[in-house]
């Protein structure tokens, strides 16, 4: 009994001795930190020096072999011209076969024929834009899916490094200014953060679609405008501060 009388007294002393701890924020409020978030966000318009092309070529006939010989000669066709204008990322992106078939009032869908298709995509430059988006039309393409313009990656990732240092500078420059107002000063940066929005992720593109052989909507070469994008970054601030 005296020994559990004993370890009892010492455990409420304890306590009672915690509890009663002076806060040092409270006597010396010089010792603490006061914490002061900012952000800053920088903006730059960058050209577009590039277009990602999307172009289909499509087959059909009665005998699946045909329908193969035929788009293996117009994909070769298509393939030579592109790579003879020195395009960029010259890629067969899919190649696929269908039949095609027919209902009947009784019985199961009849095989009339054969579709082919394959998408091949590459990239070029603007100035060159116009006249390869009317050549593949001519050398073996049926449609232009999509014509993207866009800045390249190496563009972005330099942009994006300017910007993140700019924004970091200006938010850096602000908690400062805000502890001299407060008269205080800054001891240290305890957090940043960066937000980037990024436009490239859905670009639209330029709306085309353009028909080949045995369509109504091909023209002929038509004018393109690069224009630009713009990319803002947002950098986010914690820092110390104490008079």
């Amino acid at each position: 009994m005296n020994v559990r009388f004993v370890l009892v007294g010492l455990l409420t002393s304890s306590l009672v001795s915690f509890a009663q701890a002076p806060d040092p924020c409270a006597t010396v409020p010089a010792s603490c930190a006061t914490l002061i978030q900012t952000h800053a966000t920088s903006e730059v318009r960058i050209p577009n020096t590039a277009v990602d092309v999307v172009v289909g070529v499509s087959s059909s006939g009665k005998d699946m072999s045909e329908v193969q010989r035929a788009l293996t000669d117009q994909s070769n066709k298509l393939l030579a011209y592109l790579k003879a204008q020195q395009v960029e990322r010259l890629i067969t992106a899919q190649v696929s076969f269908a039949p095609d078939t027919k209902n009947q009032k009784s019985g199961p869908e009849k095989t009339v024929g054969y579709n082919g298709r394959a998408r091949i995509s590459f990239r070029t430059k603007p100035d060159k834009a116009a006249d390869l988006l009317a050549g593949v039309l001519v050398n073996g393409a049926n449609v232009i899916e999509s014509a993207i313009f866009t800045p390249t990656e190496k563009e972005i990732s330099e942009a994006r490094r300017h910007l993140s240092e700019d924004a970091t500078k200006t938010a850096v420059a602000q908690a400062d200014a805000i502890a001299i107002a407060a008269d205080m000063k800054v001891i240290s940066i305890r957090d940043i953060s960066v937000d980037a929005n990024d436009p490239f992720m859905n670009v639209p593109s330029a709306g085309l679609t353009m028909l080949g052989r045995g369509g109504d909507r091909y023209t002929g070469p038509l004018d393109t405008a690069a224009g630009d994008q713009q990319l803002s970054i947002r950098v986010d601030v914690r820092a110390a501060a104490t008079r």
